[in-house]
């Protein structure tokens, strides 16, 4: 008996499994976005942008142990859990380092690098918790207002934790990395495909139009869109999709050209169907290999011409963290003996950058119909 025939998705899947590079790189881009997905669940700044600026504790090394207390602050928006998911937590106090407190009549005394700071009782309990006794105010207080909060990769100039940057870095950057990536999927696949398949003057003009595209330099013209738009995250995926989608147009157009000669386009055509719908029903799917290839290569491109962006201070906006305004902010401060500040974007950036090409080069494998 014959054995069942398997659907193509299956044997994408069974291809990639072949391939031990690109499904372990497949992985840890899976298990980045899923960790920037959640992000504001699991960083321990969960404030918006995790902006929770601690002055005290600046430049901290990795793996710090800070005790904190919480001050009132005159904030009191509030965000629902899908609304915090996506944009974080507004928080209504802020965070004042110890290393030791002392409950007095009017204040609480604060010692932190040997210096002491009074804070008012008011600024931290509640008007019914005022007139309580110094004892049980200094119980509160040490019970529910003080946290030891761990900085596993320090905190940056402004006293905010890296780590929790970095998390939402990682979302900016594959965020902005996949819009792009469909700017130029959408205007590469339209321009390619209706070059490669009606010929002409419309490949023509469209084959001027590349070449004039594909001679200027990317960040030269990303700086120029930026510059004539201005900067925002929106500006900055669409400037970085228009100057990708020369390299997919130039693979549809080729693919295109190549299959309007098969027999099933043939055949469709002689069933009186429309051109229009030949090229996306028929001709697309069958083409989709190299188009994922390019896809997964224009990926790792986008990411890295953000993080450029970013860091030569064209790109996201401070406070939105991004990995490569991280790397603007904090790579001056490795000279002084805080390495973490620089490495540890740069070398997110790197990883990332790199499993997307490994997933491209194993994509080109599994796609390559000259393999047994």
């Amino acid at each position: 008996m014959d054995k069942a025939v398997e659907s193509p998705i299956a044997l994408f899947f069974k291809g990639l499994r072949s391939n031990r590079v690109a499904f372990y790189s497949c992985v840890v881009i899976l298990l980045m976005t899923l960790l920037s997905l959640a992000a504001y669940l699991v960083i321990a700044d969960d404030s918006p942008n995790a902006n929770n600026q601690i002055p005290e504790v600046a430049l901290s090394k990795p793996m710090a142990q800070i005790k904190l207390l919480k001050v009132k602050t005159s904030n009191e928006s509030k965000a629902g859990f899908i609304k915090g998911m996506i944009f974080g937590f507004p928080r209504n106090y802020r965070q004042q380092a110890f290393d030791s407190l002392h409950c007095a009549t009017n204040d609480v005394s604060l010692f932190y690098a040997g210096k002491q700071k009074f804070i008012i009782y008011d600024q931290i309990l509640s008007e019914d918790q005022l007139n309580l006794p110094v004892e049980e105010k200094a119980k509160y207080i040490t019970d529910k207002l003080t946290t030891a909060q761990t900085f596993l990769l320090g905190t940056d100039k402004y006293g905010r934790s890296v780590l929790s940057r970095l998390i939402l870095g990682i979302r900016v950057s594959l965020l902005v990395g996949l819009l792009a990536v469909i700017v130029s999927l959408f205007v590469g696949v339209t321009l390619g495909a209706a070059g490669g398949y009606y010929g002409g003057w419309i490949d023509q003009v469209l084959l001027y139009f590349i070449n004039v595209v594909w001679a200027i330099p990317t960040l030269l013209l990303v700086f120029a869109i930026v510059l004539a738009l201005g900067r925002g995250m929106g500006i900055i995926f669409f400037a970085i999709g228009l100057t990708m989608w020369v390299d997919v147009a130039r693979i549809v157009r080729g693919q295109v050209m190549e299959a309007k000669n098969q027999l099933y386009v043939q055949a469709a055509k002689s069933l009186g169907q429309k051109n229009h719908l030949i090229l996306f029903k028929h001709i697309l799917p069958n083409i989709m290999g190299p188009i994922l290839v390019v896809t997964a290569a224009n990926f790792a491109t986008a990411i890295l011409v953000e993080a450029g962006l970013s860091y030569l201070g064209f790109g996201i906006n401070p406070p939105t963290p991004s990995l490569g305004n991280m790397l603007n902010e904090n790579y001056g401060y490795a000279l002084s003996g805080f390495y973490t500040l620089a490495l540890a974007p740069a070398l997110v950036v790197s990883i990332l950058v790199l499993c997307f090409n490994l997933l491209g080069s194993g994509l080109r494998d599994v796609f390559d119909v000259r393999k047994e």
